[in-house]
């Protein structure tokens, strides 16, 4: 193994410690400098004496922190892309994971950020609160359009049933905690077995079946559960129509404790990205990339396509029945939207977006799906005495402004900006 090759590695995991090192820091701060809530011993005295500091309205010794940590980040970034010394592990993991790093440790800022700007806290009701809540829901969403981008981007699979593994997710888990008394651990996993299951019947059944014939098996096939959560023979079961609700745990109520689960998701939206990322880059991921350009000649040399899309499939259904788990805790209940072609399109709408095989274009396109969303829903327009509420129109803006952004970026905004600065690298 050469010398480049291991401080690549070593860089890798030097990366992942300094970004624990840099988020344990702001907490470890707050751990010494709080004051311990009064009546509570042992690790609760712990925790409270953290949250007095974090949790407190408007700025923050902990953002100050994390937003200094972030900075610092970035120009260490631009110095390893700019000057570059082979055999330098940390240079080396910089260079290649200090974007994500950034990113990652600036969306760690963002709710301190939000108290800061309106003068709210991070922890109750209020302004920042209210955005975290916006945030948790796109980072959900940007775990389902990793796995859909798996399929359709990596692997060349178009499915127009993708809500069937996201919807199965939040009925399987609420259902079992609900009428089963499941420990959430245990929901969690079975839900995430019935995502293999339906992945494995949907491969091995509708796989034999090629491009358009495939999409509208896979439509057909997450109709069939739309139609049986919505039916009112199963009405005191799943609720029919209406959904259903269920308990949580306090530390996974979103309500009792959303800075948690921001965090929660967020770290789960960073290793369904690892994973994927880590996929590509094996050999099985270059077979899909093989497959997705050419299936005949990738059958020629001798791989068996079938197993590799169905392997694809598989890890595809769980990343998407997480994400349905994480949306039905969060909510805590589900209704039949979860599984209508809404959450079929959404991922493949930020997917074209972003950048279709691209890794980091699917998070991207949901970003500017959902928060664009948001802003244009509270947004009031003044000219002169004429106010205009742009929230009543806000889906036929938003809609335009996706036909520009596939007008300006053809291949989505990753995958033009990438294939612009290979031109530009090679002339």
């Amino acid at each position: 193994m050469t010398t480049s090759l291991l401080a690549k590695r070593s860089g890798g995991r030097l990366a992942l410690l300094l970004a624990l090192a840099l988020l344990l820091i702001p907490y470890l701060h707050a751990l010494a400098t709080g004051q311990p809530e009064t009546g509570s011993a042992g690790l609760a005295a712990l925790h409270s004496r953290a949250e007095s500091v974090y949790c407190a309205k408007g700025s923050t010794p902990t953002g100050t922190i994390l937003l200094v940590e972030t900075l610092l980040i970035a120009v260490a970034t631009l110095l390893a892309r700019g000057w570059k010394t082979h055999g330098n592990p940390l240079q080396e993991g910089l260079a290649r994971h200090g974007p994500y790093l950034f990113v990652f440790l600036l969306l760690t800022t963002i709710p301190f950020l939000l108290a800061w700007r309106t003068g709210s806290s991070a922890c109750t009701r209020g302004k920042a609160f209210f955005w975290e809540s916006v945030f948790i829901d796109v980072f959900i969403l940007a775990i389902l359009a990793i796995s859909y981008n798996l399929l359709f981007g990596f692997a060349g699979i178009v499915s127009f049933g993708h809500a069937a593994f996201f919807g199965m997710g939040a009925y399987t888990v609420g259902l079992l905690m609900k009428h089963l008394a499941f420990p959430w651990v245990a929901a969690v996993i079975v839900a995430l077995l019935v995502g293999v299951v339906i992945a494995l019947i949907k491969g091995v059944v509708g796989l034999r079946i090629r491009g358009l014939y495939f999409a509208l098996f896979t439509l057909a096939f997450a109709e069939v559960f739309f139609l049986l959560a919505g039916n009112r023979i199963l009405v005191d079961i799943t609720g029919a129509e209406d959904g259903f609700t269920f308990a949580v745990p306090d530390f996974l109520n979103m309500t009792k404790n959303r800075l948690f689960f921001y965090y929660l998701t967020l770290v789960l939206m960073a290793l369904a990205f690892w994973l994927v990322r880590r996929l590509m880059g094996s050999p099985t991921g270059q077979v899909l990339r093989a497959l997705r350009d050419n299936e005949e000649r990738a059958r020629m040399l001798g791989y068996n396509t079938f197993t590799f899309k169905l392997i694809a499939l598989v890890l595809a259904g769980i990343l998407a029945t997480g994400a349905g788990v994480l949306r039905g805790i969060a909510l805590k209940g589900a209704s039949p939207n979860v599984l209508g072609v809404g959450f079929t399109f959404d991922p493949l709408l930020a997917t074209i977006i972003g950048g279709i095989g691209t890794f980091s274009g699917p998070v991207l396109g949901v970003f500017i799906l959902r928060l664009v969303e948001q802003m244009l829903r509270d947004t009031v327009l003044t000219l002169g005495s004429v106010q205009i509420d742009i929230g009543e129109r806000w889906a036929l803006i938003l809609g335009v402004i996706f036909i520009i952004i596939v007008l300006a970026f053809p291949k989505g905004i990753v995958g033009t900006l990438q294939e612009q600065y290979r031109r530009r690298k090679g002339g």
